[in-house]
């Protein structure tokens, strides 16, 4: 706000603000005050009309801003807010997001350019700039805007940065590790993840893991079963999860959230002992051998194909039922329609 303020006051004389007056009735002449004052300026004519211009640019300026954004963000949307491409912002899912109130420079802390003059942020701490380092394989383009996270999130990036997945992005500079922005979205429209829009809600989070976990290439980098989604979207607690049920438990009611652990780390909750405890969260007395029966995998080609031989059994025992029902409603139709024999006089 304070550049737009700024750049319109240099159009005005003396770099003031005016107050204007108009007649409502009989718009003869507009008096402009706030002038020093030995200058009071009467306008008539194509005056008055270029006054009544820069009235209009004023209102502009001040009145058509991103609802909810703070200042320095207004400043930054009246530009961005009308690009294309990836530098574009939505003003009004931007105000909308749980980042919405905040100036963009809290993040942005290392703008590039001329056009950004003047708008930078204040100077970056160490945890920033150490954060900002281990994440340039990540994010090329502004590793400061994704490292600013910590300044409000600190306790989360430190899970984040010994989870797998942080250890695979900042440690092994892998490409194709997730940083915030891979799960959350955008950080310019996230939302609550009480909100059904939102990429980590209780009812999204498996889509969202899915993203990286349905890849064949990913489970055959990592190795991982290509069938992780595919088997818990079969399993209970995945139809559960459909069908819309709060209780049931996704992806990271098992495995974490943001310190999720590899399942070779004994830290992890879904590995050995800990696995027992975290499935004893909903079912009280779980023992081994109970949750030995919860998992990922694919299944052994016995039970499999055993699998296989049931489904068909059972289709064909309901198939079989329904042709013989019918064929007995035929007959009944049938001797009643067409008797066989009869008196004869």
């Amino acid at each position: 706000m304070a550049a737009t303020t700024s750049m319109v006051a240099c159009l005005l004389p003396g770099g003031r603000l005016p107050r204007i007056g108009f007649s409502i009735c009989h718009a003869q002449y507009a008096t402009f005050e706030g002038f020093p004052k030995n200058l009071n300026i009467n306008v008539k004519g194509e005056s008055m009309r270029n006054w009544m211009n820069i009235a209009v640019l004023l209102f502009t300026l001040f009145a058509v801003q991103a609802a909810n954004a703070a200042p320095d963000a207004a400043t930054c949307l009246n530009c961005h807010g009308s690009m294309e491409g990836s530098v574009n912002v939505n003003q009004e899912k931007f105000a909308k997001s749980v980042h919405g109130s905040f100036d963009c420079v809290m993040c942005h802390m290392a703008l590039k350019g001329a056009q950004h003059q003047g708008l930078s942020g204040g100077a970056p701490d160490k945890a920033v700039l150490s954060l900002a380092n281990g994440l340039t394989t990540k994010s090329k383009i502004d590793p400061m805007a994704q490292a600013a996270c910590v300044n409000c999130h600190p306790d989360i990036y430190q899970a984040y940065k010994t989870s797998v997945h942080g250890q695979n992005v900042m440690v092994k500079k892998s490409s194709d590790g997730p940083v915030c922005t891979s799960c959350h979205g955008s950080p310019h429209y996230i939302q609550p993840k009480t909100s059904r829009e939102s990429a980590v809600n209780h009812f999204n989070i498996v889509q969202t893991c899915g993203s990286c976990h349905e890849e064949k290439m990913m489970a055959e980098k990592y190795g991982f079963s290509p069938q992780v989604m595919e088997r818990y979207k079969e399993s209970f607690h995945g139809r559960k999860l459909k069908v819309g049920h709060s209780g049931a438990p996704s992806c990271a009611d098992c495995h974490g959230a943001h310190d999720i652990r590899s399942d070779k780390d004994p830290a992890s909750p879904v590995v050995g002992a800990n696995k027992v405890a975290t499935c004893g969260k909903c079912h009280s007395g779980a023992t081994p051998k109970f949750v030995a029966a919860i998992t990922h995998k694919a299944p052994h080609p016995i039970a499999h194909y055993t699998e296989i031989a049931l489904i068909i059994l059972t289709v064909s025992v309901f198939v079989f039922i329904c042709v013989h029902v019918l064929l007995s409603i035929y007959a009944e139709i049938r001797d009643r329609l067409f008797k066989k024999g009869g008196s004869h006089e």
